[in-house]
């Protein structure tokens, strides 16, 4: 285990023991009062916050806020935590957790019609920031206000691949959003099928069939998958892959993994997959590369279960943990709803790697948002917001939910990696760390492009890709289709 990985643990094990609630108070807590011990303050994740002195920590009580987030396992564990923050501060938080398109479509409406409904915003950095950063507060004067709270590190304690995508746009000045989650594409495969089948796939194929190695290919998975189908009892696993082709966001996430992995990409345009633009001028999609992804994800379509054309990640994290699949590219997140030893077939059955490699890399796509204001709420609301963010996305909260039985996210904060004075009870080693640490290396990492008008750019991505795998397209239409669904896009900016 990695240096970095014990560092995480030791840094969990702090939070086994604060589990205590809190009861209501009256007037203001300063942070004199928190940095003396305060118990309540510590165990709800107050401690840590740097208050301005004589900040009265209630001066908004009984307003509410309202927080539209993706219904993800991090939105989950909030609902309930935020009481605590509302039993402190007399804020009233309502987290709206929905689904990812409903999510689109309530932000955006939102925002069109100024509506200010949703106070608390979570930002998808290319659904939201990239067309509606204008509707954004700024939030460096925030954290340069004396008479507000301020985040430690601003914005230098988070990850920077995961800031330029999260709370930039098009430069590296307006914080629009702080990083709040950080999930990432790895590897789930059955371990105990991996490990009682080994020698005898050796025997069979001649190599090493471990993940996360370099020798561990896309063309290698599809070869894997195809000898589970044909060697494995359907009572032990019924296929070696499941997809998430449906007509979804998901399909295209679940290509882009192939389409790095094999050195390509949609765009080629400087900063457009870091900072963002607002459109492209050239697309990549006629590549030798891109061709070669299209045809990989085809051979991957016909080693899995053939009812996974029809799946998103949802379905596809649910049919694995029901045990009818040996392997399947999923979100970080899903490693608690995996490893539920109550409601799990598989929990302790599972091993975690980087994704394949193609001919050039392993890429594992960053999926990851912030959390912004809407810079349609009142000024009241706007402060009150910034208060409910510094604590949401403190070292303290961030390590509380990977620690949260529901909880699996990686923190984004650096300092949630580095804190050496972590002690107490034994904490359970946490499966997955590794290879999402793995997974946001440099080397590993895909961000996705970032342009103002993916929205449009999306809809034609998701329609080619699924219309190759049901029509059984040959890649070269299919990359033509896309290119000339990109082009109308791009000449009618």
């Amino acid at each position: 285990m990695s240096k970095k990985v014990l560092i995480i643990i030791s840094i969990c094990i702090l939070l086994t023991s604060c589990s205590g609630g809190a009861t209501e108070r009256e007037g203001a807590l300063q942070v004199e009062k928190a940095a003396a011990g305060n118990t309540e303050l510590r165990n709800l994740g107050f401690e840590s916050l740097d208050l301005p002195e004589g900040y009265n920590i209630r001066q908004f009580e009984g307003l509410t806020l309202n927080f539209v987030v993706e219904n993800n396992l991090y939105a989950n564990i909030l609902t309930h935590d935020s009481e605590e923050f509302s039993q402190v501060t007399g804020i009233n938080i309502k987290i709206r957790p929905v689904d990812y398109e409903t999510l689109v479509q309530k932000v955006n409406l939102d925002f069109i019609a100024q509506a200010g409904e949703y106070q608390i915003i979570y930002v998808d950095p290319y659904q939201t920031l990239n067309r509606f950063y204008n509707c954004l507060e700024v939030l460096n004067p925030y954290n340069e206000n004396p008479d507000l709270p301020n985040i430690k590190g601003f914005m230098d304690d988070f990850v920077d691949s995961q800031t330029i995508v999260c709370s930039y746009f098009e430069e590296e000045k307006n914080v629009y959003a702080i990083p709040f989650d950080s999930t990432t594409m790895i590897l789930y495969y059955r371990k105990d099928i991996f490990d009682k089948y080994r020698d005898r796939f050796m025997k069979d194929m001649g190599y090493d069939w471990t993940p996360g190695t370099r020798e561990f290919t896309w063309e290698r998975y599809c070869e894997v998958a195809r000898w589970i189908d044909e060697n494995v009892p359907d009572e032990e696993v019924k296929y070696g892959n499941g997809l998430m082709a449906q007509q979804h966001n998901s399909i295209f996430c679940e290509f882009s993994n192939i389409l790095a992995a094999y050195g390509g990409d949609y765009f080629s345009d400087d900063k457009i997959n870091t900072l963002g633009l607002k459109t492209y001028n050239r697309i990549n999609v006629l590549d030798e590369s891109f061709i070669k992804a299209l045809d990989m994800y085809k051979k991957l379509a016909l080693v899995s279960a053939p009812q996974s054309i029809n799946w998103n990640w949802t379905d596809l994290a649910r049919i694995f943990r029901e045990g009818e699949i040996a392997m399947m590219l999923n979100w970080d997140e899903n490693y608690t709803y995996i490893e539920d030893a109550v409601h799990s077939k598989v929990a302790g059955k599972v091993g975690y790697s980087i994704l394949p490699y193609g001919e050039v890399r392993s890429a594992n796509i960053y999926g990851g948002s912030g959390i912004g204001i809407n810079k349609f709420a009142s000024e009241d609301e706007k402060k009150a917001a910034w208060l409910y963010i510094t604590w949401v996305t403190s070292r303290d909260m961030q390590l509380r939910v990977l620690n949260h039985q529901e909880g699996g996210c990686l923190p984004t904060r650096k300092s949630a990696y580095e804190d050496p004075s972590a002690s107490g009870q034994a904490y359970a080693d946490l499966k997955h760390v590794n290879a999402v640490l793995n997974a946001w290396k440099p080397e590993n990492i895909y961000l996705r492009p970032k342009v103002s008008n993916f929205y449009d750019v999306e809809k034609v991505l998701i329609s080619e890709l699924r219309n190759m795998l049901v029509s059984n397209l040959d890649s070269s239409v299919t990359a033509r289709n896309i290119y000339e669904g990109l082009e109308r896009i791009r000449k009618a900016e």
